[in-house]
């Protein structure tokens, strides 16, 4: 067919109004022709369903324009403005084949592509992470990691439970202590099989039992077992008592004044000592008489009940004497002292009760008359 060269511009015009033209109701019309478009190196060849090109085809837009592509007048696929291909049928075949449900599109790293089941495992880790350490990543779904048993650990796998189990193992104590702090000072372990070792101090000994995995710290008979004893006893003006031993005694004594005349009752001029287990206590009584202390007084009771004491006088008396010599002033008269009652009488008059040496020269007596007539003689104690 020979080449034939049309210039009409009608003919070659369309609708200002058309997006794009599917349906071929505007443009050029040729029939049972091929239109050849020449550029100065290239030839493209069009018919009623072919477009070929001798040189590089490109399909392009300009002034930001999409490529679209149509079949039965409806758009099906496109390229977008910016540069992304939008499948518009949402539907995609691959060497005529669709594949089966649930197949996605694999590449075999060469460029070539085919459908292929999802991978099994859909929620294992892609990547595995350990403080401090390199990333592990798998490198595909069908990839291993391995644990490997460190120092210490054993790692056992129970495949009928899907269970691993990584264990302590050796010489290690998992609970034990680095640590061990005594007095302000840490003793630290420098290895897992260190050994610290308990030193028995002054007065303690220290026990252990391997069968009962037990130590036993006690305090040592030679020390002090009983914490809350004295160890000195003072008492004021005398020497200080100091213990000898752990279980030595303080013993608290009363003794006889052996200058005293052996007549007297046998506690008197005694403290007499007496202890109570039960309350822990020591009472000190003194056996001096109340009846007459030591500054001879008469204890004496009046009608109205009142308790008084009674003094004892000193009082000296002359005595005739005869054919005794050496008396001062060559008198008869020989002074002698004694003690006497001062009472006083109804009248306001005082007068001295003397009282008669006892018949072994011991002490002095008083009689005296009660209410019923009744006399009574009284040995006075007037030992000072």
């Amino acid at each position: 067919m020979a080449d034939v060269t049309h210039s009409s511009s009608t003919q070659m015009s369309g609708s200002l109004s058309a997006d794009h033209i599917l349906d071929g109701s505007y443009g050029f019309t040729t029939s049972n022709a091929t239109v050849k478009i020449a550029s100065v190196d290239d030839n493209l060849f069009l018919d009623g369903q072919t477009i070929i090109s001798d040189g590089t085809f490109v399909i392009g837009t300009n002034a930001s324009k999409k490529v679209i592509f149509a079949t039965d007048s409806t758009a099906v696929a496109q390229f977008t403005t910016d540069g992304a291909f939008d499948l518009l049928s949402g539907k995609f075949l691959l060497n005529g084949t669709t594949g089966n449900a649930n197949q996605v599109l694999k590449s075999d790293g060469y460029g070539n592509l085919s459908w292929t089941d999802l991978p099994s495992q859909q929620q294992a880790f892609g990547n595995i992470t350990v403080s401090g350490q390199n990333t592990i990543q798998a490198d595909t779904t069908g990839d291993t990691l391995d644990f490997v048993a460190g120092s210490g650990i054993t790692i056992t796998t129970d495949t009928s439970n899907d269970r691993i189990t990584i264990s302590a193992t050796g010489g290690g104590a998992s609970n034990a202590f680095k640590t061990i702090t005594a007095g302000g000072n840490n003793i630290v372990a420098d290895s897992s099989t260190d050994t610290v070792t308990l030193v028995a101090g002054s007065n303690v000994t220290i026990r252990s039992d391997a069968s009962t995995d037990s130590i036993t710290i006690s305090a040592s008979t030679s020390g002090d077992a009983n914490q809350n004893a004295f160890t000195n006893v003072a008492a004021q003006g005398q020497n200080t008592i100091q213990a000898g031993s752990t279980t030595d005694t303080v013993t608290f004594n009363s003794e006889d004044d052996n200058t005293m005349d052996s007549r007297y009752a046998p506690d008197r001029d005694k403290v007499t000592l007496e202890t109570d287990t039960d309350t822990n206590k020591m009472t000190l009584k003194n056996n001096i008489p109340k009846t007459f202390s030591m500054a001879s007084k008469v204890p004496v009771v009046d009608t109205n009940g009142t308790s008084a004491n009674v003094p004892l006088r000193n009082k000296f008396y002359n005595i005739s004497t005869s054919g005794v010599s050496g008396i001062s002033g060559g008198g008869a008269n020989l002074g002698v002292s004694t003690r006497a009652l001062e009472v006083t009488d109804s009248s306001g008059t005082v007068n001295d009760v003397l009282l008669p040496a006892k018949s072994d020269n011991s002490t002095l007596q008083l009689t005296v008359t009660d209410k019923t007539g009744t006399a009574h003689t009284i040995d006075m104690d007037v030992a000072e």
